[in-house]
């Protein structure tokens, strides 16, 4: 098993693979803009993504370490 430093560094450069792949498909489209307000909506809506599923998996591990799943 991968120690904790490593799979968060590897999450976070599949992350940013992720964005560079979306950043460069975004302008590889021509005539295509993004506003101000579209940036912030996407970051928005992103973070809270990926809040939400950080909260999920953790109520998920602490269910299954107190025993409710049993």
């Amino acid at each position: 098993m991968l120690p904790r430093w490593a799979t968060i560094g590897l999450l976070l450069l599949l992350l940013g693979l992720a964005g560079y792949a979306a950043w460069t498909g975004w302008h590889a489209v021509a005539g295509t803009e993004i506003g101000f307000h579209g940036v912030v909506a996407l970051l928005l809506g992103a973070f809270f993504t990926l809040g939400i599923t950080g909260l999920l998996v953790w109520l998920m591990r602490f269910s299954q370490r107190r025993g409710f799943d049993q």
